[in-house]
């Protein structure tokens, strides 16, 4: 696997790891607050008692507060495998936070950050970033060059 497959594999891993946290806080929200919803709204209440639609809208508060929290943890993980896929000499610097990040969720988020931290600090991996000929990648733009079908040869 070349160094520029494991820059690509690293970006599309943090995007696909961020997309299954913030939609897993999404799922468990919508869940959490129908399951208040029903208890609050069919258990019986009292005079002095909180009326059960505000008890119910303090769980979603507290549930879309969190889901805001995730997206905004997820911002870093997103930009930089943005970055390791597009090859920007930038994305270093925000794989090695996105990774460190997703290394506090265990066991996929270690997996994942651990695999980005030992590319990203191997010397094959500060070659990638620092010298655009030694991932593949055209000097003058950046790109990587289309690749060029073998020639026709008879030898």
């Amino acid at each position: 696997m070349t160094d520029n497959d494991k820059a690509k594999l690293l970006g599309l891993f943090l995007w696909l790891f961020t997309a299954l946290n913030v939609i897993l806080v999404a799922v468990i929200g919508v869940i959490y607050v129908g399951i208040f919803g029903v208890i609050f709204t069919n258990a019986p209440h009292k005079a002095g008692d909180p009326p059960p639609e505000l008890i119910v809208s303090i769980v979603a508060g507290v549930f879309v507060f969190i889901l805001i929290f995730t997206i905004l943890f997820s911002i870093p993980k997103i930009v930089a495998g943005y970055g390791l896929r597009k090859h920007k000499p930038w994305a270093r610097t925000w794989a090695i936070i996105a990774s460190i990040m997703s290394c506090l969720s265990f066991p996929i988020g270690t997996a994942i950050g651990v695999f980005g931290l030992v590319f990203l600090f191997s010397d094959s991996g500060k070659r990638y970033f620092e010298d655009p000929a030694y991932a593949g990648l055209n000097p003058a733009t950046g790109t990587v060059p289309p690749l060029q079908p073998p020639p026709n040869s008879w030898q």
